[in-house]
């Protein structure tokens, strides 16, 4: 498998961060229809399983690119 170009990378990180910004305001939505309080409504987003997990792929795209980009200006 060969390693994914920094383009790829903005891409891919691109991508992850709309969707999980769009996951987080159906989230927020869906909360606020239910009239639960502001604290329920962020403590619901910091334990979403799935946000997390998306918050993390992000986290590791950007140390990967940033290493890369490291690389190729040594």
């Amino acid at each position: 498998m060969t390693e994914p170009s920094i383009h790829e990378l903005n891409e891919s990180i691109k991508l992850l961060s709309n969707y999980h910004d769009r996951l987080q305001e159906e989230v927020i939505s869906i909360t606020k229809k239910l009239q639960m309080p502001q604290a329920k409504i962020t403590t619901t987003l910091n334990k979403n399983s799935e946000l997390s997990n998306i918050k993390q792929v992000i986290i590791n795209l950007v140390e990967q690119r940033d290493k890369k980009l490291n690389q190729t200006q040594e």
